[in-house]
Parts: structure tokens; C-alpha cells; sequence
């Protein structure tokens, strides 16, 4: 909370969500910035810089909740000293003083109430020994757990406890450090802590005193950490004198917010992907079993295969020599190329014999034609064997398709739990110079010959119009669906163009500039000709108009916002026009900073000017 808090306080509450693992969002407006403070109940707590994609629809309690605390402002923010309870002191339009109460205890909830402390609302219904959380009654902090907080509090504490109970167990309970630390603390004072509190001596009684403070301070300005073994991540303020090591990852952090970020976000993943991924490995594990049937199957053909032909091909070898045992009677076994013959003359059958199995022959059929039928008895033996060998093939590509689809499962996830920052996220106009106009046309420009090219060969549709003012060293600009707009979207658009073309630096009022349509448009020069880089060829007839060299910046809903005076004077609460000039765009920034953002700290201050910096045309102009 010291991390963040001063972020939170005087924020804007913008809008409340709630997230499919049970937290919930504050949305949150300070300063031009936006960020999300992430609140889940018995967990945790943190603040982050861009947007997590939230669900569609608002539970009917969310909705609640946006009713009563949607555009307040966030004025104080308390933690419960020695309890995991953070309380927001919230101020609404009418001067009316609420308050925001997160419990992060077992059993965590979010709680709004009164400036009395009568609950209005809350995530959860509690009722314990001790307290209720329900609508109507009035919010009770659970009773007051021992907490140290300096070297005075560790004597205070020990001096009343029980001396027969272990010194561990004092450190966690009566101190109320909790396991984890009080571990940390026998740890790093090199105290037996199977000891009982009697047992220990004055020396080792100093040593566990220096080392509670020592782990206070690693608490304050340590590095804090994210420790992660195969079944969970959690963060650490820093890392652990007494934590092991073994089997698990360690990754260091810039601060402890964001270390319960990721920690969080982590564990959900697994949460999230856990059921997705064992249904894919049990379908994995059916298929494999499939699979080794279908192996075992197509062994075992193999070799019916290979038996069928050599028998087909021993009988006809010797089918003559068969045929006339018909005519002996009951003859004993004998031996034929190999194989084991017996005449059973009573059933008018010859049985032949490997040691892989038998076949009959029939008195009543001619031996050759039975030999034949055999071989295509084993012709389909062998269709069979290619069809399952196609459908092993098969299975073995859904075995692998479904073991890819592991890892776009997780990162599909990971894109949906992970929030959005805002300042890495960018359309795809936003690497050229753009705006939009007065009527809500998106108009894009080129910075320089190369990106003039790409944003021709890319993004130029059939229904944009293509403008290009009448000076060497012009960018060219595409007015999307500019066909479908009217003629004062074209002003704006073939004014923006003409600003920032070599007319602005040459100091010039006004300029011509010209529009044409897409076909009019070829990256392609005649044979024998050649185009130079960021060049186009402009066929038909061209549009013409005369415009001003006059671009404004403003402040629309507390963002920046630029582009032709015209564009901007509907939209914007502020706004300062320039014009060519000899003033240096650092210092035209700062004054246009200066006129209408009065208010904003000194951080915010340095990226306006920045950012403006970048906007005025080959960086320099005047006020008009």
C-alpha cells in the first residue's frame, strides 16, 4: 500500500467490474492516467497501468456498486495496523463521505458503508462469532491481533506471553508475525526453534530481537522477489534467509505491487488452464491408448499377412502333389514343402499346418483355386494393413495438433489475465502522424518517405482519398472512407497534409493542395523510368483546394488531442492554435502546457511537453 497509495489517492473512480475469479476492479482516473486497482477478497490487493479485458455483463451487485460509487474520488486511504484490512475513504459529487472497506482475511469481502460505518453494501454476507457483515448492520473491525512495529513492541510482547509454549509458536501467534517470518526471524538469530521460550538465554533473547528488526527492515527496502515451484508463485518482500531454494524459481521484481501482480496473474493461469489442459491430456492418453491398440493390430496382420502368402504360395507350389491325396485313404501325416499335410478323408478335407496355424482344404474344390483364393484373402489382408496404418497417421496428428495446442492455450489465457498496458498498446495509424476529423474520419499521414510508401502499400482501400500538398518533401495522407465524407472532412484532412509538408518550415501561410482516388494511385513507374523512394505515380485528373497553415491542441475529457483548429473546437474544453513561426518547439510546448493544463503535477508536466513536442510540425512555430 505504500507503494501505491500515492497513485490512489485523489483518483477518479471511472467504472467497477467484476472478474470471473471472484475480484473485482476499480477503475481509476488521476492526472490524464488511467490504471486498475485489482481487489481479490482473502488474497490480495494491487494497482496496475493499462486495462485487463473484463466479462460482458455486470452481476446486478456490481451494478449496485457502480451506483453508488461511479465518478467519486478516492481522498484517504488507511491500513488496518496489524490486520490485513485496507479502508478507502471515498467522496462523492454531493460532498457525501463513504468508505471502501477490502478485508484480505480468509474469509475476504468488499464492503461499502456510511460515514457512520452502517454497511450500504458488500460482496459477501458474513456472520461470524463475533461480527456480521450484512447489509443494514454497522462494520466492526475483527478484534485487534498483537502486531510488532518497533523494538519496544517485542518486549512488550514477550514479557506477557506464556513462557512453556514454544518460541517459534509465540513469534507467529502471540507476535503475530505468522509462520512464514517467524521461521525467518529463529532463522536468522540461530535460535534452536524447537526451544520453549524458558528455555531460551538472555543472549539468544537479544538475537531474536535483532532479528525481528532485521526482517522489518528487509521488509521495507528489500528486493522483493516472486518464489515459483511447479504448484504455485507467491511474492516475497525479499528474499527469505530461512526459505529453500531447491526446486524453485526466483525471479527479482522492481517493486512489491508488481511482484503480487504477477504472482497472482500466475496462479490464475494455472487455475484457468488447468481444466482446459486435462482435457486435452486425457484425450491424449484415449488417443494413445487407441493408438497401441491399433499397433498390436496391425502386428498382428502383419504377420496373418505374411503367413497367408507363404501357405498361398507352398499350396500352389505344390498344388498337384496335394490334389492327389484326395484319392489316398487315410494316409498318414506327411510333409509337403515344409508343411505338415493330414488327409481327414471321413470330412473330405486336407489340413495343412505351420507352426503358426492351419488351414483346410476342401476334397471339393480344386487345391490351385484354394491356393488362389488365399492370395486374395491376403491381398485384403494387405488393404487392411495400409488403412490402418493410415489411421495410426491420423491419430498420431491429433496427438500432436492437440500437444500444440497446449502452449496457445496458456498464452491465450496469459492474453486474457494479463492487463493491457496502455502505454505499449497502439493501433496501427499511431507509428505515422494521424487525427480525427470534425465528422469522425480517421486521417493518417506519412513522417517520411519510407513510411509515405508503407502506408500506400498497406492501408489504402478503395473508398480513401489520397491528399499530397504542392511542395516537394510533402507527406501523403489517407482520409479513410474519405469518399463517404463530406467537403469539410476533405478541409481538415488537406489541411493537415499541408502542415506538415516543407511549407511550414519555409514559414509559409498558405498552400495548395491536392486529393485523388485510390485507382488514380501506381508504386509502379512506366518502362525506362524510374521513381524515387516514398514517390507515387498520380494518374487522372486532381483535386485541388487552397488552406491554411494552422494546426490547434487541446484537451478533450482530459486527454490531448490535436489537429486542424476546426476539428477541435467542438470537442475540446481547452485549446491553443499555432502557426509557423521561429519559436523553438520546446519552449511553444511549455507554453501551450502552460495555457491549458495549469493543474497537472511536475511528472505529468515533462510528458506533455513530450509529447507536444513531437506534434508541432518540424519543431518550431508560434501561437496564434
Amino acid at each position: 500500500m505504500k507503494e501505491i497509495v500515492e497513485q490512489i489517492v485523489d483518483s477518479r473512480i471511472e467504472n467497477i467490474y467484476d472478474m470471473s475469479d471472484g475480484s473485482i476492479i476499480l477503475k481509476l482516473w488521476k492526472n490524464y492516467e488511467k490504471h486498475e486497482l485489482r481487489i481479490a477478497p482473502g488474497r490480495c490487493i494491487y494497482l496496475v497501468k493499462g486495462e485487463y479485458k473484463k466479462p460482458q455483463k455486470p452481476s446486478d451487485q456490481i451494478l449496485r456498486f457502480r451506483k453508488i460509487l461511479n465518478n467519486s474520488i478516492i481522498k484517504k486511504v488507511e491500513l488496518v495496523e496489524g490486520e490485513r484490512i485496507v479502508i478507502f475513504n471515498i467522496e462523492r459529487s454531493r460532498g457525501e463521505i463513504l468508505n471502501l472497506i477490502v478485508e484480505l482475511l480468509p474469509k475476504g469481502t468488499v464492503i461499502i458503508t456510511d460515514s457512520s460505518r452502517r454497511i450500504l453494501e458488500s460482496l459477501r454476507k458474513l456472520v461470524m462469532k463475533d461480527r456480521k457483515i450484512i447489509t443494514g448492520e454497522e462494520y466492526r473491525l475483527p478484534p485487534r491481533r498483537p502486531t510488532i512495529t518497533s523494538p519496544a513492541d517485542i518486549d512488550q510482547l514477550l514479557e506477557s506471553i506464556d513462557k512453556n509454549r514454544k518460541i517459534v509458536s509465540i513469534l507467529a501467534v502471540d507476535a503475530g508475525l505468522g509462520g512464514r517470518y517467524a521461521e525467518e526471524v529463529i532463522s536468522i538469530a540461530g535460535v534452536d526453534k524447537s526451544k520453549k521460550f524458558s528455555e531460551v538465554s538472555i543472549e539468544e533473547y537479544e538475537k531474536i530481537k535483532e532479528a525481528v528488526i532485521r526482517v522489518l527492515e528487509y521488509v521495507e527496502s528489500g528486493q522483493p522477489v516472486i518464489i515459483e515451484s511447479n504448484a504455485e508463485a507467491y511474492p516475497l518482500p525479499y528474499l527469505l534467509n530461512s526459505l529453500k531454494t531447491n526446486n524453485v524459481r526466483i525471479t527479482e521484481v522492481s517493486d512489491f505491487n508488481e511482484a503480487v501482480r504477477i504472482a497472482y496473474e500466475r496462479n490464475l493461469l494455472r487455475q484457468i488452464t488447468h481444466k482446459a489442459l486435462d482435457k486435452i491430456e486425457e484425450e491424449i492418453r484415449q488417443l494413445n491408448k487407441e493408438l497401441e491398440d491399433k499397433y498390436k493390430t496391425l502386428e498382428k496382420l502383419k504377420k496373418l499377412l505374411e503367413w497367408k502368402n507363404e501357405m498361398a504360395r507352398i499350396i500352389l507350389t505344390h498344388s498337384n502333389e496335394i490334389e492327389q491325396l484326395k484319392y489316398v485313404e487315410e494316409p498318414e501325416e506327411r510333409e509337403i514343402g515344409g508343411l505338415k499335410v493330414k488327409i481327414q478323408s471321413s470330412k473330405r478335407t486336407i489340413l495343412v499346418s505351420s507352426l503358426l496355424g492351419e488351414i483346410k482344404l476342401s476334397f471339393d474344390e480344386s487345391i490351385a483355386k484354394q491356393a488362389s483364393r488365399l492370395f486374395d484373402e491376403a491381398k485384403n489382408i494387405s488393404h487392411r494393413i495400409e488403412e490402418l496404418k493410415r489411421e495410426i497417421g491420423n491419430i498420431q496428428e491429433r496427438i500432436s495438433k492437440l500437444s500444440q495446442k497446449k502452449e496457445p492455450i496458456i498464452l491465450e489465457e496469459l492474453e486474457s489475465l494479463s492487463p493491457k498496458i496502455t502505454l505499449t498498446k497502439r493501433n496501427w495509424y499511431e507509428k505515422y502522424r494521424w487525427f480525427y476529423t470534425s465528422e469522425g474520419f480517421l486521417a493518417v499521414a506519412g513522417r517520411d518517405a519510407s513510411s509515405n510508401h508503407a502506408l500506400i502499400r498497406k492501408h489504402l482501400e478503395k473508398d480513401d482519398l489520397v491528399f499530397h500538398s504542392e511542395v516537394r518533401g510533402a507527406p501523403i495522407l489517407i482520409l479513410k472512407n474519405g469518399v463517404k465524407s463530406s467537403e469539410t472532412s476533405i478541409i481538415e484532412a488537406a489541411q493537415f497534409a499541408a502542415c506538415y509538408s516543407r511549407a511550414w518550415r519555409e514559414g509559409l501561410q498558405y498552400v495548395s493542395v491536392y486529393y485523388v482516388k485510390p485507382e488514380q494511385i501506381s508504386l509502379s513507374p512506366p518502362p525506362g523510368h524510374y521513381l524515387p523512394k516514398g514517390g507515387v505515380i498520380i494518374k487522372g485528373e486532381k483535386k485541388y483546394l487552397t488552406v491554411k497553415l494552422e494546426l490547434a491542441i487541446g484537451v478533450e475529457d482530459d486527454m490531448l488531442v490535436w489537429g486542424p483548429p476546426q476539428t477541435l473546437e467542438v470537442r475540446t474544453t481547452k485549446m491553443v492554435k499555432i502557426t509557423p513561426g521561429n519559436k523553438k518547439a520546446k519552449q511553444l510546448a511549455e507554453e501551450i502546457v502552460n495555457q491549458i493544463f495549469k493543474d497537472v503535477d511536475s511528472r505529468k508536466k515533462i510528458e506533455l511537453i513530450e509529447k507536444i513536442i513531437q506534434i508541432i510540425p518540424y519543431g518550431c512555430g508560434s501561437i496564434s
